[in-house]
């Protein structure tokens, strides 16, 4: 079953925030640490531990460091994913983020790509905070990934390059075409790498999707302030189930009778000639009748209206004897009828709530003239019909 993650960072993010949120909502833990140990970092550890913010208990995640690496250059982080041995639903999460980080750091820097130089933001605890998010990411087996708007607080920060607004200017443009909300309080709630892994990891911004929650998840922020829980929570979600198209329900009537003295043209030209009538459907059925005889039940469905001519036409044509009919209730889903072009042909696909079929007059059409076979010209039409839909 597909799952779908909602993410709530309403009161900001961070990268820790989001890891432990993930974690809490349990992502294994021994594989998200493999994969940390897939790529050649200087020595680090990782503390996972339970918390409370504001009596909400929720995980903490601390990265423990030998030394700390503050100046790490875009395209040596990009090279060591690249080359890593990460599986590569990790790698290419994590190197999307990155590459939104150093684009944003670039555009505020007005430096190229290339010569971006991370600082804080190229820490090796950032580096762990990111692949670690995708690496639990896939563990969960999230499929698709949706997100609130994201809180921002304002205030002012000291960094490597001195004193500066917050929102930093490279989160701002990392927020650009992000839906945000306020916080009030005077601290930096909303850091680069927490961002960047939402503006990378997210397909839809809003509300809850609708779905059957299975389980919830809660990562603390290393700040516990009065004035609100400072966590990130984190909703896995499985798709609720989808009701049956209601479709239409008509009253209908079903005339059979069975035939064990009639040709097989014959059959061909009742069967044709009733459809031409306007019976809805109309069958055979190979049967064995009394005395081992082999016989065919010819079976028409159709409005009560058409019935009388339905029945003298049967008559005229086969002379049986005898018929049994009776009154129904027949369910139609919904359908349409969409017309493509194949290889200058136009067939039309009959779609429903479960499927699409092309029409069987309009494939004969295009065979007799193309010298395709009506088989191979099915499976065409429908790659065609498919691929216009995505």
């Amino acid at each position: 079953m597909t799952s779908s993650l909602w993410i709530n960072p309403a009161l900001g993010v961070a990268g820790d925030m989001v890891l432990g949120s993930l974690f809490d909502l349990g992502a294994d833990q021994a594989w998200v640490r493999s994969q940390l140990a897939a790529v050649e970092l200087p020595g680090w550890s990782l503390e996972v531990s339970p918390t409370r913010r504001r009596g909400l208990v929720a995980t903490a995640v601390d990265v423990q460091l030998l030394s700390h690496d503050h100046h790490r250059p875009w395209s040596q982080i990009d090279a060591m994913l690249s080359s890593s041995t990460l599986d590569p639903r990790v790698a290419e999460g994590a190197r999307k983020s990155f590459l939104l980080l150093g684009t944003a750091e670039a555009k505020v820097h007005g430096i190229a790509l290339d010569e971006v130089h991370f600082h804080e933001v190229g820490a090796v605890d950032a580096i762990i905070d990111i692949l670690g998010s995708w690496a639990a990411l896939v563990s969960l087996g999230v499929t698709q990934v949706h997100s609130g708007p994201i809180g921002l607080g304002t205030a002012t920060q000291t960094m490597a390059h001195g004193i500066i607004p917050v929102p930093a200017p490279a989160t701002l443009e990392l927020l650009v075409g992000i839906p945000t909300v306020p916080v009030d309080w005077d601290c930096e709630t909303a850091t680069p790498t927490g961002v960047a892994l939402l503006a990378a990891m997210v397909d839809t911004w809003g509300n809850i999707p609708a779905g059957i929650i299975e389980r919830t998840g809660r990562g603390a922020g290393s700040k516990d302030p009065d004035s609100h829980a400072n966590v990130v929570t984190a909703v896995l979600l499985n798709p609720a189930p989808q009701p049956e198209p209601a479709g239409e329900w008509f009253t209908s009537t079903m005339i059979e009778t069975n035939l064990d003295d009639i040709t097989p043209e014959i059959l061909g030209h009742v069967l044709t000639e009733l459809i031409a009538l306007g019976a809805d459907d109309a069958w055979v059925t190979p049967i064995t009748m009394k005395k081992s005889r082999s016989a065919h039940q010819l079976s028409v469905l159709c409005t009560p209206e058409l019935a009388p001519q339905i029945v003298e036409f049967i008559t005229s044509e086969t002379a049986t004897l005898g018929f049994r009919q009776w009154d129904l209730t027949k369910r139609e889903l919904p359908r349409t009828m969409h017309t493509i072009d194949l290889h200058g042909y136009p067939v039309r696909i009959k779609v429903g709530p479960h499927g699409a079929k092309p029409e069987y007059e309009d494939l004969v059409a295009a065979s007799q003239s193309l010298g395709k076979s009506v088989r191979q010209l099915s499976i065409e039409a429908l790659f065609a019909w498919t691929s216009a839909q995505d």
